[in-house]
């Protein structure tokens, strides 16, 4: 269904405005069966310029850009619908944060994870990477250590180096294609000094959806250490191919006592420019009450209006918006690692097991990570992510952006075949 049609449904049934409360919940709830039979596009390529598109504004001699993490596709039709709805109200003041926006997380955590989680546990949070600085602020000191387990999304290491914090690396070891976490490294290179431990679950760049022994041991250990977790899950609705993610603090009382979660609707439901639309859960009242704090003391603890917004209605939606966009992007994916297999080019893509992010694998080409990255966006004309950025274990790889229409997905591999092949 056309998006201008289905915010017409709306305001035909009398939901012009948008009110506080439970009135979003119910607006969207009254015209759910207006899509009940609809066929969502993801096929139509949507024109990005003029946009202020970081994406795009890399692309100048006709590259496609495939690197920074959001997709090429429109919203779901309930979120666009309701940020619309509010739009008309036209005064934009001081807003508080309503208990549905609370409610909405919780009922989607409880239904869409199959994870039960206390109300009282879930806060607001300033955006997943500005949420965690703020973890680092309140619970480590200038010169304290925080362990990360690279390859793993670059802007952890940044930011805790930026806050005047040690990052210390406990690289993932790599064994026949899959990825586990190295628990003898890691306990040897905990000392007195290491008071945090960043986890990407699911993990970027490299799609592991990590089981619930895994997860089950790093608590242990962390909690064996007082080390407290926080858990970077934004990725974690776009679990692929029937896996359920598995929130940190669901698999057992060392992991809620030691564990903070972060996470949001940014990059399932595509609002990457709305940066403020996160949340975190807290099971240890000491902590949450902490942390809360510390949000406070900065004035980071107010949501704005498209923040609380887009939230309730990403997470009121009946989800079959999620769940075509995630058929899509498996098809995208399967794509990807027919062509690599296919072709024979001295690039493998490794299986995703969450989000649109493929990892893939050029240490068979033998070439320096400088001239790789050259030879796609250069050569190919595909701007890709520097897997080198992504900490040891990162160089020969580069990362690769599918959530896009596959005519563009097409048009990339077609580039990168004659540049390699």
């Amino acid at each position: 269904m056309k998006r201008r049609t289905f915010i017409q449904h709306l305001s035909s049934a009398g939901l012009s405005t948008l009110l506080p409360a439970g009135t979003l919940g119910t607006a969207l709830a009254a015209c759910a069966h207006e899509t009940q039979n609809a066929a969502f596009d993801f096929d139509t390529v949507i024109d990005r310029s003029g946009t202020w598109s970081i994406k795009y504004g890399r692309a100048t001699n006709g590259e496609i850009p495939m690197w920074i993490a959001d997709m090429d596709f429109a919203t779901d039709p309930y979120v666009h619908a309701a940020l619309s709805l509010r739009l008309e109200r036209e005064v934009f003041g001081y807003t508080t944060t309503p208990p549905a926006f609370v409610d909405a997380i919780h009922q989607w955590i409880q239904n869409y994870h199959h994870s039960q989680v206390e109300r009282e546990w879930i806060n607001y949070a300033p955006g997943v990477i500005t949420g965690m600085n703020q973890a680092y602020l309140a619970f480590t000191n200038p010169g304290d250590k925080i362990i990360v387990q690279p390859p793993v999304y670059d802007h952890f290491k940044l930011y805790i180096e930026r806050l005047g914090r040690i990052a210390v690396d406990n690289p993932m070891i790599l064994e026949n294609g899959q990825y586990r976490m190295d628990f003898e490294g890691l306990e040897q290179l905990i000392d007195s000094q290491t008071k945090m431990l960043v986890l990407c679950n699911p993990s970027n760049p490299c799609g592991i959806h990590w089981s619930q022994e895994t997860l089950t041991r790093l608590a242990d250990i962390c909690q064996r250490h007082n080390i407290i977790v926080i858990s970077d899950e934004i990725h974690s609705d776009l679990t692929l191919w029937g896996e359920r993610h598995i929130p940190f603090y669901s698999v057992s009382p060392a992991a809620r006592s030691i564990g903070m979660v972060f996470a949001g609707p940014t990059k399932s439901f595509n609002l990457a420019g709305i940066s403020c639309t996160a949340y975190c859960v807290i099971p240890d009242a000491d902590k949450r009450q902490r942390y809360t704090s510390q949000l406070k003391n900065c004035k980071l603890d107010e949501a704005s209006i498209p923040t609380l917004v887009a939230t309730i209605a990403a997470y009121r939606d009946d989800t079959r918006w999620l769940e075509a966009l995630k058929h899509y992007i498996e098809g995208n994916i399967q794509q990807v690692e027919t062509f690599f297999a296919d072709h024979q080019l001295g690039i493998t893509a490794h299986h995703p097991a969450t989000s649109f992010l493929c990892w893939l694998d050029c240490r068979a080409l033998g070439m320096q990570q400088s001239d790789l990255m050259d030879r796609f966006k250069d050569g190919a004309k595909v701007i890709l992510s520097n897997g080198a950025g992504y900490g040891a274990g990162g160089e020969g790889f580069v990362r690769m952006n599918v959530g896009c229409p596959s005519s563009v997905l097409n048009e990339a591999l077609h580039r990168i075949a004659q540049e390699f092949g």
